[in-house]
């Protein structure tokens, strides 16, 4: 039954609307519901799916005896089964004028419940251990601004006619909007009025959208204000381009009014409820010393990089002392880089800091005042001794395509002004790249031939049905100086030099190492192996793989075999011959870097493969009905479909609606040398 606000003698008459909430959970009703009505919200409480189903089909509003409803949450506690609730938010999803968005509220552990949430369409996850408190802020936060101002939309469009028609639409809806038809007056324009979010046009004179958004990112107060591109472009490369620099959404002119409106409300409501999210998430996931956990800055820092990110760097203090002294040295880092600085422990010896700054200039000198003023708290602090330590600090841009790199390179930094105990920051500065003689072996090639390498794992978590934990293990190459190369800084150098055989042999060793131990503790996972044909070409290649799996006693635990598409274009027939030896001997190939090209689809329809990883740039960006296609022709081949990269919960709904099998990227979890991701919980 439907059950009025707890405080419904008492209840505001002014209420702005109502939020519908599914549960029987009594004390969570009582403890929430004063909290809606500071908000200016009425509760209503229904303890039947049915029920609250008749009441979102029977909305309220002007005219009518009660307020409208602006939300739904539904309790996952009480009713599991989110499949249930996939009409509600696919209609709210969809910009029905009359569906309010759909948020679930579940076990911060259960994945796989919070992933069937967002492929439902619900607008948001709210983790049910929060308190009544901060939940009812949340979801308040998805509703709208809690004193009734209308929020703002900055149109930038040099065409007259589709600025005014955007603003009126955006209006009659109960916004605030102002135009600006001179794409070079934006940012002034965006400082008098405060924008809560752009709606920006693509081609415009003297600044194209993709180029004004790319300035607006570099504004550390607009880091986060919601762009979207309204635009006649169809290429969609060129919209995959304005996403990104930083655009959150790409809507094709003509848009139906009630299309524009549902699309602005939904990005508004996901930047309210991320602003509350991060927030309350600072002060809850720092600990004693004030620091976040190390995948959470490394997974900030995948996005900086791939978004191109020119004004961040890394700052790392590196320290010689113990386990007390890092401490003390986290605890004043953390404190001395502010609220807006994201800090992590990242080493047995080391803190790192992620901040934001202009120039590379300004980035040095922010990390000398940071170590000065650490050294002074720990002096003045209650350390029994200061322990010592040098600073370093590594541009994003500098950071060689991916974090873990970018972190090895400002700990580099950072242990030359330990050694040098100068009190002074050092800066990461990028090799020449001069030719090397051949007297002077290359220093790549050198770590190479003494096998410096370094096993990371990064899961795949399956968006549809059950599957076994699934990992792929990818390589860094450690330098004598301690930084670490990604594969694309040293396997091309490998190749050239005839080492990429040993690089191969290496990593399939030691990942049926660590596939042999995840077996003897009970544990056995699907690992993922890369190996180049520089080692497949060799007629005695896949009997040694064999032979490697056999001794390791790995028949029931075999790893898949992954090649990248451009190695097999070059050597065609001969990937489809060893890919069938493979497949004799029930080891699974996975090809790589798939594209919606038509030679990429020809190799496709040729080798018979049981995974297929798609490039980044045939991603869940692509338009749905091609991602779905694409999809489509590697479900033919009775190939599982993974696409990598995902870096946030948006991307999850339309993946999972295209098809895809598996996921991985930092939002799941960066490449880390454990594979110690919680695959029970997940699909719980």
């Amino acid at each position: 039954m439907e059950i009025n606000s707890m405080n419904a003698q008492t209840q505001v008459p002014s209420a702005r609307g109502s939020v519908l909430l599914l549960s029987t959970d009594v004390a969570l009703v009582a403890a929430m519901d004063p909290h809606f009505t500071g908000f200016g919200l009425d509760l209503a409480v229904f303890d039947t799916p049915a029920q609250l189903g008749r009441r979102v089909q029977d909305q309220g509003g002007p005219g009518g005896g009660r307020p409208p409803s602006l939300l739904v949450l539904v309790d996952l506690l009480a009713f599991p089964h989110v499949e249930a609730f996939a009409s509600l938010g696919a209609d709210a999803r969809a910009g029905h004028p009359a569906r309010p968005p759909l948020v679930c509220l579940g076990q911060p552990e259960n994945l796989r419940q919070r992933l069937a949430s967002l492929r439902v369409g619900a607008a948001a996850w709210l983790p049910r251990d929060l308190n009544a408190a901060d939940l009812a802020a949340r979801a308040a936060a998805l509703v709208g601004p809690a004193d009734g101002v209308p929020e703002r939309v900055l149109v930038v469009d040099d065409q007259p006619v589709s600025a005014l028609f955007a603003a009126r639409v955006l209006e009659q809806a109960g916004m605030i909007a102002q135009q600006v038809f001179d794409p070079l007056l934006a940012l002034s324009a965006m400082d008098r009025f405060a924008p809560d979010l752009v709606l920006m046009d693509l081609h415009m004179p003297g600044a194209s959208g993709i180029e004004l958004t790319a300035v607006i990112r570099e504004q550390e107060r607009y880091a986060d204000l919601p762009i979207l591109f309204l635009s006649v472009e169809l290429d969609p490369a060129r919209q995959l381009d304005a996403l990104r620099v930083g655009g959150d959404d790409f809507l094709a002119k003509p848009v139906p009014p009630q299309r524009l409106v549902a699309c602005v409300r939904q990005r508004l409501a996901r930047a309210r409820h991320q602003a509350q999210v991060r927030k309350t998430a600072v002060t809850a996931s720092r600990g004693p010393t004030g620091l976040v956990d190390r995948e959470r800055l490394l997974a900030r820092l995948d996005r900086l990089i791939h978004a191109r990110a020119r004004d961040w760097g890394l700052i790392y203090l590196e320290q010689a002392g113990d386990a007390a002294a890092l401490h003390w040295l986290a605890g004043a880092a953390s404190a001395r880089a502010g609220a807006g600085a994201l800090a992590a422990r990242v080493g047995e010896h080391g803190v790192a800091v992620l901040v934001r700054r202009a120039a590379p200039s300004p980035l040095g000198a922010f990390a000398e005042a940071l170590g000065q003023g650490v050294r002074v708290d720990l002096q003045a602090g209650a350390a029994a001794v200061a322990p010592a330590f040098g600073v370093g600090w590594c541009a994003v841009a500098a950071g060689g395509g991916e974090s873990v790199t970018l972190v090895s390179r400002a700990r580099k930094v950072a242990r030359i002004s330990l050694h040098r105990r100068q009190g002074r920051a050092e800066g990461y500065q990028r090799p020449s790249a001069g030719p090397h003689s051949v007297a002077a072996p290359h220093p790549v090639l050198e770590a190479i031939t003494a096998s410096q390498f370094h096993l990371l794992f990064q899961p795949m978590v399956p968006l549809r049905g059950t599957a076994a934990p699934c990992y792929e293990a990818t390589l860094r190459l450690a330098m004598p100086d301690g930084e670490l190369l990604a594969p694309g800084a040293f396997v091309p150098a490998a190749l050239q030099a005839g080492q990429a055989p040993q690089v191969d042999r290496w990593l399939l060793a030691t990942g049926l190492d660590a596939l042999r131990e995840r077996r003897v503790a009970g544990q056995p996972v699907v690992l993922f192996l890369h190996q180049s044909f520089a080692s497949a070409a060799d007629e005695g290649w896949v009997e040694r793989v064999r032979d490697a799996i056999v001794a390791r006693n790995l028949v029931q635990c075999r790893p898949v075999i992954q090649w990248q598409l451009a190695e097999v274009e070059r050597y065609l027939d001969l990937a489809v011959r060893r890919a069938g030896q493979l497949v004799i001997l029930g080891i699974r190939p996975c090809l790589n870097a798939v594209t919606e090209e038509e030679s990429s689809l020809q190799v496709l329809e040729r080798l018979p493969v049981s995974f297929v990883r798609f490039a980044r740039s045939a991603d869940w960006r692509l338009p749905p009905e091609r991602l779905r296609a694409l999809v489509h022709r590697a479900h033919a081949r009775r190939a599982r479909v993974i696409v990598t990269g995902v870096e946030g919960p948006e991307a999850i709904a339309p993946l999972h609606r295209a098809g895809v099998d598996l996921i991985q990227g930092p939002y799941i979890q960066p490449p880390g040398e454990a594979m110690d991701f919680d695959f029970t919980d997940g699909q719980g």
